[in-house]
C-alpha cells in the first residue's frame, strides 16, 4: 500500500508527539483552552484569522465558579496578573476593509493598551496580494498545541448537541446559529518546535521584535494530558502541510503541500473518502475527485458533509456558485459507475423534533481515507485555500486500517458521522454500504443529516451564463490572478440570450 504522506510533495515536516486527539465543537476547545492555558509558566502563543476581545470561552456549568474571567482579553490579562513571567503573543490576520462592518474595531488598542503590558497582540499584513492569513494554532509553553478550523472569537461556540434554540449560543447579546468545527491537540515531541518556528517567522515579517521564549522550569506539566471531550488519536507521528505563497518558515518557493496532500489522498483512496468541509469551490481538488470517481478501480464511498447554503451574500457569490459547479460535476461523474456518492448537510437538534427551519452551519475542514489517514486544519475546499491563502493542516497515517492508530481514526469519523446524523449508534454503519445507509436515513429524515440540493435549479441557470471559477473572489490562478476568460460561459450573446428568452442581442445599430 502506497504512502499518502509524501516529503516534499505534501507535507512539510513530520515529526514526533507524545498525545493527540480531536476537540469537536467550540464547548470542548473553548474549555481545553481556557485549563490547559492557566498551567502555562513562561508563554502562550496564538496565531489566527479573527480573535474577539470579548469571545467567550465558558458557559453555563462550565463557567459556574470559575475564578478567572471567562471572556478571552479579560482572562489572558488575568493569566500575566496572576505570573508574572508569562508572556502571551497573540498573530492575527489584518483583514480586508470588505470585513470591517462584520469585526470588532480597534482590536490592537484594545489589546495592547489596555493590558498587561506582557500581553502583545499584532496584525499580520504580510500576505499574497488579494490573499489572507487563515492558519489557527496555539502553543503553550512548547509542551501543548492546538490546532485546526477554530478561531477564538465570537459566533464560533457551540456544544455537540447542535440544540436549536440554546440559550448558551449568544455572541454579543445575540442568539448565533448552530455551529459545528473540530480542533487538534497536540502533547509533546519535536512537532511543537516547528510550530513556533513558523509563529517566529510570521511574527517578525509582520514587524515585531524578534521572540525569546524561555523553557519553562517543568517540562512535564502536560505528561498526560488528555481534555474533557477528547476524541484519542493513537498517533506518535504527525506531519504538517502549508498552503504559504511566501513558503513560511522555511522562505522556500510557493508552498502548495495542502493541495498536493487532498490530491494524492483522493487518488489513493481504496474504499472510502469522508469529508467535511466549509467550502468546496476548488476546481483542481475537485477534478481529481470526478477522475477518481470516473475510473472503475477500486468502487468507493464518498461522503461529503458540507454547508447548506453560504453563511453570507458575498460568500454565495464568492464560492457558492463555484461549489454547486463542482457537485453538479461530482454528481455527473458518479452516475451508472458502481461509486456511490452522498452529500450531505446537517441540521439541529429541536425541541419539539419539528423540522428544523436553519441548517447547522459547518466550518470544519476534515478528510479521512479508508480509515488509515486523516487530515484536519484550516484549508477549505476552495481555490484560496489550495494556493492563495496562508494555511495548516496535521495529517496522520497507517499502513494498516486494524492497527490502533487506524481504529482511532475510524472512532473519530465515526464519532463525526454520529454527530450529524444525532445517533449515538452510527458506529454500526459499515464503510461498505455506507452512503446508501445515510441516503436512507436522510431521506426519512431518521436523524438530523438531509441529502444536500445543490445544484438547484437555480444554481443551473446562472451556471449556464456564468463560469464561477473565473469571478475574481475565490482564484484558481495564484500566480497572477488573470483571468484567461471572460466570466461569461459564452460571451455576451449568450448571456443576452438566456436574459431575453432567446431574443437577438443587440447590436448597437
Amino acid at each position: 500500500m502506497a504512502r499518502i504522506l509524501r516529503s516534499p510533495r505534501n507535507l512539510w515536516c513530520e515529526a514526533a508527539v507524545t498525545r493527540a486527539g480531536l476537540l469537536v465543537d467550540g464547548d470542548d476547545y473553548y474549555r481545553a483552552f481556557y485549563e490547559a492555558a492557566q498551567s502555562a509558566e513562561s508563554y502562550i502563543i496564538l496565531a489566527g484569522w479573527q480573535f474577539d476581545t470579548d469571545a467567550c470561552l465558558l458557559r453555563g456549568a462550565n463557567a459556574e465558579g470559575a475564578t478567572l474571567p471567562v471572556t478571552l482579553l479579560k482572562f489572558l490579562d488575568a493569566l500575566c496578573a496572576r505570573n508574572p513571567k508569562l508572556r502571551i503573543y497573540l498573530l492575527a490576520w489584518d483583514f480586508h476593509a470588505v470585513f470591517s462592518l462584520e469585526r470588532e474595531w480597534m482590536q490592537q488598542l484594545r489589546f495592547n493598551w489596555t493590558t498587561s503590558e506582557r500581553l502583545t497582540f499584532l496584525f499580520d499584513s504580510r500576505h499574497a496580494d488579494q490573499g489572507s492569513h487563515h492558519q489557527k494554532f496555539v502553543v503553550i509553553d512548547g509542551q501543548l498545541a492546538f490546532l485546526g478550523g477554530l478561531d477564538l472569537c465570537d459566533h464560533r461556540w457551540d456544544d455537540r448537541g447542535h440544540k436549536d434554540p440554546n440559550p448558551l449560543r449568544v455572541s454579543r447579546g445575540e442568539p448565533h446559529k448552530p455551529f459545528h468545527d473540530v480542533q487538534s491537540y497536540l502533547v509533546g515531541g519535536d512537532l511543537l518546535g516547528e510550530l513556533i518556528a513558523l509563529f517566529k517567522c510570521r511574527w517578525e515579517a509582520a514587524g515585531g521584535e524578534p521572540l525569546v521564549l524561555l523553557e519553562p522550569s517543568s517540562s512535564s506539566t502536560f505528561a498526560n494530558y488528555e481534555p474533557q471531550g477528547a476524541v484519542p488519536l493513537a498517533v506518535s507521528r504527525v506531519a504538517l502541510s502549508r498552503t504559504d505563497p511566501h513558503g513560511s518558515p522555511t522562505q522556500t518557493e510557493r508552498c502548495r503541500e495542502v493541495c498536493n496532500l487532498f490530491s494524492d489522498a483522493i487518488a489513493q483512496a481504496k474504499r472510502l473518502v469522508y469529508i467535511e468541509t466549509q467550502y468546496f469551490s476548488s476546481r483542481e481538488i475537485g477534478a481529481v475527485l470526478v477522475e477518481r470517481l470516473r475510473s472503475s478501480q477500486d468502487l468507493l464511498d464518498v461522503v461529503l458533509v458540507l454547508n447548506m447554503q453560504a453563511e453570507t451574500l458575498k460568500e454565495e457569490i464568492a464560492v457558492g456558485l463555484a461549489q454547486a459547479k463542482v457537485i453538479a460535476d461530482l454528481r455527473s461523474a458518479a452516475e451508472g459507475t458502481g461509486h456511490r456518492l452522498g452529500i450531505y448537510y446537517t441540521v439541529p437538534a429541536t425541541e419539539n423534533g419539528a423540522e428544523p427551519d436553519r441548517a447547522t452551519y459547518i466550518h470544519s475542514k476534515v478528510m479521512v481515507v479508508d480509515d488509515r489517514f486523516l487530515t484536519i486544519g484550516s484549508a477549505n475546499l476552495t481555490n484560496r485555500s489550495m494556493g492563495l491563502d496562508t494555511e495548516l493542516n496535521l495529517s496522520v497515517e497507517t499502513d494498516d486500517p486494524e492497527d490502533a492508530l487506524g481504529q482511532s481514526i475510524a472512532r473519530a469519523r465515526q464519532s463525526l458521522i454520529a454527530e450529524h446524523l444525532g445517533a449515538p449508534d452510527a458506529e454500526a454503519l459499515d464503510t461498505r454500504g455506507l452512503v446508501t445507509a445515510l441516503d436512507s436515513l436522510a431521506e426519512q429524515r431518521a436523524g438530523r443529516l438531509r441529502i444536500h440540493p445543490s445544484p438547484t435549479e437555480n444554481e443551473r441557470a446562472v451556471l449556464e451564463v456564468i463560469d464561477p471559477q473565473q469571478l475574481p473572489f475565490d482564484p484558481a490562478d495564484v500566480e497572477g490572478h488573470e483571468h484567461s476568460r471572460s466570466i461569461f460561459v459564452g460571451g455576451i450573446g449568450a448571456l443576452w440570450a438566456r436574459l431575453s428568452g432567446g431574443a437577438r442581442a443587440p447590436t448597437g445599430e
